[in-house]
């Protein structure tokens, strides 16, 4: 679900907090992946929290913010 939705050029965010750590590690892994060989980026937004931007999509600096702020650990 998570490369169907970054393939049709939606970010996503992925929140692994409270995920096992080899399982998150693994997620982690398929995503930078997925972002590296589709040219996009992948970033920490806070602690466990990663935003998956296509290459074709920009998030605003507002929009980053949001995202830290929502109540995430951080």
């Amino acid at each position: 679900e998570v490369a169907d939705k970054y393939k049709g050029s939606v970010p996503v965010i992925l929140n692994l907090q409270g995920v096992e750590r080899d399982l998150s590690r693994r997620i982690i892994d398929f995503a930078s992946g997925l972002c590296y060989g589709l040219g996009g980026q992948m970033e920490r937004v806070a602690n466990q929290v990663y935003l998956l931007t296509p290459s074709n999509v920009e998030v605003s600096q507002e929009e980053r913010r949001r995202l830290h702020d929502r109540g995430y650990d951080a």
